[in-house]
């Protein structure tokens, strides 16, 4: 159950939604609206933007793969829900 609105993607400025385009494009995704954290993130700029520098730099090409990081982010976030 969300804690915050989850907003429209039409309700943010044209600067918001370019970088929705952008992180579509990024992530590979194709559904109607922005993933919630997404949508979340980008409506406090000052938030959102140096957590997705640090997301782009955390998923570089590294000594794991960027599915292999995935995979290790959806088990963490997984134990994580558990834990409530």
């Amino acid at each position: 159950m969300p804690t915050v609105r989850l907003r429209d993607a039409a309700e943010y400025p044209d600067k918001a939604q370019a970088l929705f385009e952008l992180s579509k494009s990024w992530f590979n995704y194709d559904f109607p609206q922005p993933p919630a954290m997404s949508r979340v993130m980008a409506w406090d700029p000052e938030f959102g933007a140096p957590h997705g520098r640090a997301m782009k730099r955390a998923m570089m090409a590294g000594e794991f793969t960027r599915a292999e990081k995935e995979m290790v982010a959806a088990a963490v976030s997984g134990v994580n829900a558990c834990a409530y």
